[in-house]
């Protein structure tokens, strides 16, 4: 028997695209989560809401000859190495500029090797570099912009250039380096470079997040605004070293939180986050933009919002 619903869903499905296109108030559809190897994922989050934090062994030495802390552990990293990654330029999106907010407030982190900053990367690759955070043993939240380009024309960065160092301080890389096996964006950002939608991830080589712990993530429908978070990451003008800075989510938005903690291109990709019962240590986004533009744009740096669709996607590639 022929459907009768074929003509229907087709006409309901071109009046939504059009409304959206004209500003209508029709609901777009959450992109795609899409990764560097060519695949999609259709995310579905169920009735979770929390991911809790993990804080792993800690131990950054290998209990058996055959307990490889991370694949490059072994490999030692001269003055020249240190001086290249030095030298890398730190990737910043396509708009705006992160930003020091008033005074200075930044703090040096002391010791990467305690939780949760031994679960902050810093993430280097063809030139650049960015900051990451261990969601699971092997993958590490991050920018859009610092796995993909963003939008018509653009690509993602060569996955075989990517080398992460969690908990990197300065010459010392308690955790070793860990290569990359496959990126991770979605639609919005891979075809329209959406703002919005400026999030990402990496699938490493290597188990390190076993050590280093992991972040835990949530998300939620209500306004964030007055919620105490921390930015923590690697910025470009204090290099190879990790740096965090207090403040408050001033503006809650459906994809974006504003705030003004201190941050400094290199920090792309840092986790906003917190002490959240019954999760842990928890990030509500992802920390991607500096001021530009207009109100609030222009007073406060943001990060992608970690809604029920980037939940969802993060527990996809946490398990791919």
């Amino acid at each position: 028997m022929t459907s009768q619903r074929g003509p229907w869903l087709a006409t309901a499905t071109a009046l939504v695209a059009a409304s959206v296109a004209l500003g209508g108030s029709a609901i777009a559809a959450e992109p795609l989560g899409v990764s560097s190897d060519g695949r999609q994922f259709h995310g579905t989050a169920g009735r979770s809401r929390v991911v809790p934090s993990f804080e792993g062994l800690g131990r950054t030495a290998p209990d058996a000859p055959d307990d490889a802390l991370s694949e490059l552990k072994s490999e030692p990293e001269s003055a020249e190495d240190v001086w290249r990654l030095w030298q890398l330029v730190p990737a910043t999106a396509p708009i705006g500029r992160e930003s020091i907010i008033g005074p200075d407030e930044r703090v040096r982190v002391a010791n990467t090797r305690a939780f949760p900053y031994r679960a902050i990367a810093l993430v280097t690759f063809e030139g650049s570099r960015c900051t990451g955070w261990l969601i699971g043993r092997d993958t590490v939240a991050t920018a859009g912009h610092c796995v993909h380009t963003g939008g018509p024309g653009g690509r993602w960065y060569r996955t075989a250039s990517f080398r992460v160092y969690p908990g990197r301080d300065g010459g010392a890389r308690p955790y070793g380096a860990c290569t990359a096996r496959t990126l991770y964006s979605n639609t919005a950002w891979t075809d329209r470079g959406d703002s919005n939608y400026d999030y990402g991830a990496i699938k490493l080589n290597c188990t390190v997040g076993a050590r280093t712990g992991s972040f835990g993530y949530y998300w939620s429908g209500g306004s964030l605004a007055g919620l105490h978070v921390e930015v923590s990451g690697y910025p470009g003008d204090k290099p190879l070293t990790q740096w965090r800075s207090a403040g408050t989510i001033e503006i809650s938005r459906t994809h974006e939180l504003f705030y003004a903690n201190d941050t400094v291109g290199g920090q792309s990709g840092a986790p906003v986050y917190s002490n959240k019962a019954g999760c842990g240590i928890c990030a509500a986004a992802v920390h991607a933009y500096g001021t530009y533009g207009r109100f609030p744009y222009n007073s406060y740096n943001h990060g992608v919002r970690i809604t029920k669709s980037v939940f969802a996607q993060f527990q996809q590639w946490v398990a791919d």
